[in-house]
Parts: C-alpha cells; sequence; structure tokens
C-alpha cells in the first residue's frame, strides 16, 4: 500500500492510533501482541506502523520512520545529519548501541573557527560550510538493517519517497518554524548568506503540503543502488560540489571513508530499576547515570517543590561541570566512565550540596577522580516497540533548527551544523551554552560531544517498562531524568510523566552572579507561583524559555502497552 493511500484511508481503516488531543493511546492488549510506534510527526508514526503490520520489525520500522521524518521533519532531522539508538533485543537477550554520529572531516583542524585574535568565531560553527561534519544516517541505518533488518532495503525507503515526491501535510508548528529559520537564515551575517540558499529547500511548494523532488530523487537513488549511493555515488558528488561553493572540508574520501560504530550502552542503577543509555560521544547516558547516583543519596522530595528544584539544580552543575572536564570522543580520549558512574564517587560529589542554601557556579569545578575504573543537537527522537519485544530508542539530529541551513543544490537535503558540538576553544560555550574541555577539542575523524539520550528502563524484576528520549540540545537530559524520576518516584502515568512542566539548569561558570533555572513560558507547564518566589529568594535567575523537550516514549506495564508523543509540539502514536 502507497503511504499516500494509507493516508487518505487512515480513518476508514482504524488501523493506527493517533493521538493530537491527550498525547497517549492506550491498549488493553497482550504484550508482544501488538506493536507501537511514537514519533515526533504523525505521517513518520503512520510509517512505522504500517510498517510493522506488513511484518516488518521494530528495527525495519526504525528505518522506515527515520527516513520518513527526515522527511517531514527536516528541523531536527535528515539524511545530512547522524545520530544514536539503542536496540533492546530479547532474543539475544541484551542491548546495544548505535554510533552513526557524524565525525569532523580530515581537513577539520583544532583552531578552525578562531580569528585572527585567537577567539571563536562562532557563526563559522552553525552558518558555514564548515560547520557540516561528515553525515552518519544512510550508512547507520544500513547497519542496522543488515543486523537486524528483515524487509528489503527499498521497502523501507519507500514510503520516504512517496512523501517528498507526492507531498505531505504541513502542521501549523512546522509551518511557524519554517517562517522563523527562513526569517534567521535571510538575516544572516553577509558572509554566509550566498552559501544559505535556505529557500531552495521549499521550492516544490508549501502551504499546507509540501514536496521536495530533489529529496525524492536522491532517496530513489539511495533505494535503487543501496546505501553507497550517499557516499560514492551522484549524491557524494552534489555533497562535494556543495562543499566547493561554500568553502567546506568534506571530500569524497570522507564520505567514502564514513562507519557507524557498535558500542556497549552505559548502565546504571536507581532505587531497584537499571537504566540503560548511550555511551559517549555521548554525554548523556554518563551524565544521567552520575546525575540519578547522586539524587539517590537524597530522601525523596516532593514534587515541583522549591527544595526538589534547587537539589536538582545543584547536582546539574556538578555533573555538567564533570562533562566540560572529562567527556568526549573515546577513541581520542581517555574518557573516565566507570569513575564518573560510580556511586562512591556521586556520593563524595554530593556532599558538598546543601538544600538551604545555593552554591555559586564559579566556585564549582570538575570532580577529583583518585580511581579511574575502565570499562569495556534541533534534534528528533522516536521510540519502537514491536509484537516481539524488539525496542528501538533512536534519538537523530542536525544538532541546530535545519542544521547548517545549507542545502544540497540538487540533492534536496540540509546539511548539519553538527561541527558546533565540538570544543572550538576550551572553556568557550557552544551554541547550547554547554562547554569542553581538551577532550572535545577538533580532531579529524573524530565524533563530536553530544547530549542526546536514547534510554530504556527495566524494573527490578529486569523487565522493560519504559523507552525514551528527547531532543533540546543540553536539555535532554535534564528532560529524560524528569520523566523517568516522574515515573519512578512519583508513580505517574506516562502519558502525566511526559506532560507534567520541566525545567533546566546546567552549570554556568561564566554566568556564576545569575545562576539561571530555565522554565518553560507555556501557561500549560507553570510551576506555582511560590515555587517560583522561593528559587529567586534562593539567589536563582529564572528564564522563561519555549517548551523543554518533545518527548516520544512508550510504557511497558504487564500486559499494556502505551505509546505518548509530547503535547508541546505535535507528533502522533501507531499501533500495529
Amino acid at each position: 500500500m502507497s503511504i499516500s493511500r494509507l493516508l487518505s484511508t487512515l480513518s476508514l481503516a482504524g488501523l493506527i492510533g493517533l493521538v493530537a488531543a491527550c498525547g497517549t493511546v492506550h491498549r488493553s492488549a497482550p504484550l508482544l501482541e501488538r506493536g507501537v510506534v511514537a514519533a515526533p510527526e504523525s505521517q513518520a508514526a503512520e510509517v512505522g506502523g504500517e510498517i510493522l503490520r506488513r511484518g516488518g520489525n521494530a528495527v525495519d520500522a526504525a528505518i522506515a520512520v527515520q527516513f520518513a521524518v527526515s522527511t517531514t521533519n527536516a528541523i531536527g532531522a535528515g539524511i545530512g545529519g547522524g545520530g544514536f539508538m539503542l536496540i533492546h533485543d530479547p532474543d539475544a537477550g541484551d542491548v546495544v548501541a548505535l554510533d552513526y554520529r557524524e565525525t569532523a572531516p580530515d581537513g577539520a583542524r583544532r583552531d578552525m573557527f578562531l580569528n585572527e585574535d585567537g577567539e571563536v568565531d562562532a557563526l563559522l560553527s552553525v552558518h558555514s560550510a564548515l560547520a557540516a561534519g561528515v553525515p552518519g544516517t544512510v550508512r547507520g541505518m544500513a547497519a542496522l538493517h543488515e543486523r537486524y533488518g528483515t524487509l528489503p532495503w527499498a521497502e523501507l525507503i519507500q514510503p520516504a519517497i512517496e512523501l517528498a515526491e507526492d507531498g505531505f501535510r504541513v502542521d501549523p508548528w512546522t509551518a511557524g518554524k519554517i517562517a522563523e529559520y527562513g526569517a534567521k537564515f535571510a538575516a544572516v551575517d553577509e558572509r554566509f548568506r550566498e552559501q544559505i540558499e535556505f529557500q531552495l529547500y521549499f521550492r516544490g511548494g508549501l502551504e499546507d503540503r509540501m514536496s521536495i523532488p530533489d529529496l525524492a530523487k536522491t532517496l530513489r537513488r539511495i533505494a535503487e543502488r543501496g546505501p553507497d549511493e550517499f557516499y560514492t555515488g551522484q549524491t557524494a558528488d552534489l555533497i562535494v560540489e556543495e562543499m566547493d561553493r561554500g568553502h567546506g572540508l568534506i571530500t569524497k574520501e570522507d564520505l567514502a571513508s564514513y562507519r557507524p560504530v557498535w558500542r556497549e550502552p552505559i548502565e546504571g542503577q536507581y532505587r531497584g530499576y537499571k537504566i540503560v543509555s548511550m555511551p559517549p560521544p555521548s554525554s548523556g547516558g554518563v551524565i544521567l547515570i552520575e546525575f540519578l547516583n547522586m539524587l539517590e543519596t537524597f530522601d525523596r522530595l516532593p514534587l515541583h517543590s522549591p527544595e526538589q528544584i534547587h537539589l536538582q539544580a545543584e547536582i546539574a552543575k556538578r555533573v555538567f561541570a564533570d562533562r566540560a572536564e572529562y567527556l568526549g570522543d573515546p577513541a581520542f580520549a581517555d574518557v573516565p566512565v566507570g569513575a564518573l558512574t560510580n556511586k562512591e564517587y556521586a556520593r563524595a560529589r554530593a556532599k558538598g550540596i546543601d538544600l538551604k542554601r545555593r552554591t555559586d557556579p564559579g566556585s564549582i569545578k570538575a570532580g577529583d577522580l583518585p580511581v579511574r575504573v575502565d570499562t569495556d543537537g534541533q534534534t528528533t527522537h522516536f521510540s519502537i516497540v514491536d509484537r516481539n519485544g524488539l525496542a528501538v530508542s533512536n534519538t537523530t539530529t542536525m544538532n541546530t533548527g535545519y542544521g547548517s541551513g545549507i542545502v544540497v543544490d540538487g540533492a534536496g537535503f540540509l546539511l548539519n551544523s553538527q561541527m558546533n558540538d565540538f570544543s572550538a576553544k576550551p572553556g568557550v560555550p557552544n551554541v547550547y551554552g554547554v562547554t569542553g574541555s581538551e577532550a572535545n577539542e577538533i580532531a579529524p575523524r573524530k565524533r563530536p560531544l553530544s547530549s542526546m539520550s536514547p534510554t530504556m528502563v527495566y524494573s527490578p524484576e529486569g523487565d522493560l517498562v519504559l523507552v525514551l528520549g528527547s531532543p533540546g540540545g543540553s536539555t535532554i537530559i535534564s528532560t529524560v531524568l524528569q520523566v523517568i524520576l516522574h515515573s519512578i518516584d512519583y508513580d505517574r502515568s506516562l502519558a502525566e510523566a511526559v506532560d507534567l512542566p520541566r525545567f533546566h539548569h546546567q552549570w554556568p561558570p561564566l554566568l556564576p552572579e545569575t545562576d539561571p533555572i530555565s522554565i518553560e513560558d507555556d501557561g500549560r507547564y507553570a510551576l506555582a507561583r511560590s515555587t517560583l518566589d522561593a528559587l529567586m529568594e534562593l539567589g536563582y535567575t529564572l528564564d522563561e524559555v519555549e517548551p523543554i523537550g518533545d518527548v516520544q516514549a512508550i510504557q511497558i506495564r504487564g500486559r499494556d502497552v502505551t505509546g505518548v508523543f509530547d503535547r508541546r509540539r505535535t507528533g502522533g502514536v501507531a499501533y500495529q
């Protein structure tokens, strides 16, 4: 069945449950008899649901959804980007991690974003052709297909081809973002205006429906000729031509040599639950586990009380200071994963926290690691579980919204701005306000540090109970953490856990006098006024921001399977 026909017959067929109002679909069905897809864009969710019903597994659906969101949700996903994925394999009894993160080109150098005065030229790492790392998405999906796929490669890409060719619905949120970023790119520094031809992406038309003819041609080539077409064929030629026009660094050799990496995930324990997340070069898993370890040393505090938010802010200062000092690509730096996720280290790190007094961020440094325990991004997230229990948690990114804004002419896709995730200069924050050290400095073929945190949670009995993740740059870790806490510590349903207000804090060494806590400015997610007043009395500055995160999650409770998308944006849930 074509995706266009599927979309037109959806309401009659009643095969897919989509949620627009409450953000959740619940079915009382035996576990492993139904699959579910939770995605940030409803048409992509529909694609995944159809793949499951055709007999595909969760990985087949994930590949199809990845190419679909790369078409319909280009603000945070694209074949010109990369990402991280966790796969729970019940047959093998394990969880594996796939790193298809972008890499720095061979021509990259440590000081490439510094001006003649030795200061960071931040715009170069976001808006120029130099901002793009070597994309990993296509070969990442190919690695998945080789290891787990059951349906033909071309069949999994076909729905995305039809969406790009025949057109897809443009919801109000997406239309608003296109207008917003179109204005931003039009007003960008004159040095980059000739490179950023953002309007090229929309020449297929944009009203309530949009088509991308050049992208459809590219996807068809990848479907028919295989994934290597992107890295060694016509598409690779088009990428290099775009690099030549914009004085970028990616070469044919960079593209041909790119490989995704299979990794061991990070594991930790929180109040009897096992938490599994992404290892470096993502910081998400390490920092999430370190945060939970520190939090576990304290008694549970009332949800969204001043004391609870203050405690999490104090922990955030310490874990983000550790992130800045110690984390990077493990192929290039000695990353002390075991020490940072050690519970004794967490207890020692937490001793300096006073529940009645705010610590000046300027006084906080990375923790001392006397013993090293060795152990062998706008962004998009979706979660999938099939009827056989195979589960996928996938976070994919272009880094900033619509990446660099540079369209590969003739290929119909945008290039990422992932080089901004490196530390351009030690101690200087990137676009998300996080700093880094030499561990995350730029080097050829190196993977930049990330906050992406695809995560799975297991009950004390060992059963998979939660599959989740979120976009949001450095706020990803806070978002995933808070949904986990709402579920475990406060026994909220998944819909409630996702829907509750969120806040974010990170180590701000350059702004010690402000010590800002980000709070959502949408009234639906407002914290109590008394709580806000109490935090300001402690000396915090409150920054009102757009809604934080965009969680796509699946909860398994006995025989019940629940999928949820975040009402803060738009999304969909599809059932098998």
